[in-house]
């Protein structure tokens, strides 16, 4: 039962990440390599606030989804002036030079070493410790993001949204400030990334740079190219297959040596078969 548990809290935390990043790139077309930089951020912020300085849970989650936000759009500034390929790539450049910051400030981060010690939410005096009730949480916060992300894209905000989507000249000419409206899909993606990340903090109390590298965003990517981009459904479907397919293959029995890289080649055979298959997605409504 724990060992399910702990899934489910995974799988509802990658839910709200995959989701965080299909507003972003399945809705407007911005396709970020950068997004387990703002992850790292509201998980270092809870980590350090609650840890170092007593903060509490829901002030330093505010605090890391107002400073990701921030950092969102400051860095869009330049990087939404960029064709979309040099986007991608400056976008990389920019999730590597956020997992070099987390690794070396050691003042702040603690470098390698990482932040232990990080405790379970206190809510208005309750705590959620505990797998069952921890639970609890991580779904209302899913449901949240999902009903939050789902109003704006149903709404006429979101029909420009998808039309700068399909061309972005044609939603120029229609009057509509095409830089703007990314630049704050950007941050917003961002603000629930940092959400994400703030309750993995929690969840596993402790955290440390190896968990938002590149590979991260990669992941990201795959579980909302998997479950289909341009479908919020489709982002929790994606979430739950990113995070069984390494537990499946444990239990194949694959030696604990190559696990790692045989669960990298499976998700590019995954992603090999989607884009000859169903280049959409499983539920997905926008072609990559």
């Amino acid at each position: 039962m724990d060992y399910i548990l702990h899934l489910a809290i995974t799988m509802s935390i990658w839910g709200i990440l995959t989701l965080s990043l299909n507003y972003v790139a399945g809705f407007t077309g911005i396709i970020s390599l950068s997004h387990a930089t703002f992850y790292g951020i509201g998980a270092y912020s809870t980590a350090i606030l609650t840890v170092k300085y007593g903060f509490s849970f829901l002030l330093s989650v505010a605090i890391g989804m107002f400073l990701a936000a921030v950092i969102a759009y400051i860095v869009s500034i330049p990087l939404l002036k960029l064709q979309e390929d040099a986007f991608i790539l400056v976008s990389f450049g920019f999730a590597i030079i956020g997992y070099h910051v987390l690794l070396n400030w050691q003042s702040i981060t603690n470098g390698a070493l990482g932040i232990k010690g990080i405790k379970a939410p206190v809510i208005f005096g309750f705590s959620f410790s505990g797998k069952p009730l921890f639970l609890c949480l991580v779904l209302v916060a899913l449901i949240c993001t999902y009903f939050i992300l789902h109003r704006i894209v149903k709404s006429p905000y979101g029909t420009i949204m998808k039309n700068i989507r399909e061309n972005s000249i044609v939603a120029s000419v229609n009057g509509h400030d095409v830089t703007a409206y990314k630049r704050s899909v950007y941050t917003v993606g961002a603000l629930f990334a940092a959400l994400a990340g703030s309750l993995m903090a929690t969840f596993l109390m402790f955290i440390e740079p190896k968990s938002f590298e590149l590979m991260i965003s990669v992941f990201i990517l795959i579980a909302l190219i998997l479950g289909g981009m341009g479908n919020l459904k489709g982002s929790i479907l994606g979430a739950v297959f990113i995070i069984l397919i390494p537990e499946i293959l444990r239990f194949v029995g694959f030696p604990n040596t190559i696990i790692g890289e045989m669960q990298q080649i499976t998700y590019g055979l995954i992603l090999v078969l989607l884009m000859i298959l169903r280049p959409q997605g499983l539920l997905g409504e926008y072609k990559i």
